[in-house]
């Protein structure tokens, strides 16, 4: 029986790897609903995180890669 080897990640054209899809959502006060959603690429979750962040401004927010939860802010007091 022949064993898996390890999946090397697959380039782009450019010889770059691909960029995920993110979503940030800001939350609203107490109920924590949604009150609205950035959408945005990025190199992997280090860099979503890093972007996201600078987007925040205080507020509450959750960033999502699918329906994988990378992060979550919580408000500046």
């Amino acid at each position: 029986m022949e064993q898996d080897k390890p999946r090397r990640p697959v380039h782009n054209s450019s010889g770059q790897l691909p960029l995920k899809q993110y979503r940030l959502y800001f939350l609203d006060g107490v109920s924590s609903l949604v009150s609205r959603a950035h959408e945005f690429e990025a190199a992997g979750d280090g860099r979503a995180s890093t972007i996201a962040e600078s987007w925040l401004e205080g507020r509450r927010a959750e960033l999502w890669c699918g329906q994988r939860k990378i992060a979550t802010w919580d408000k500046k007091r």
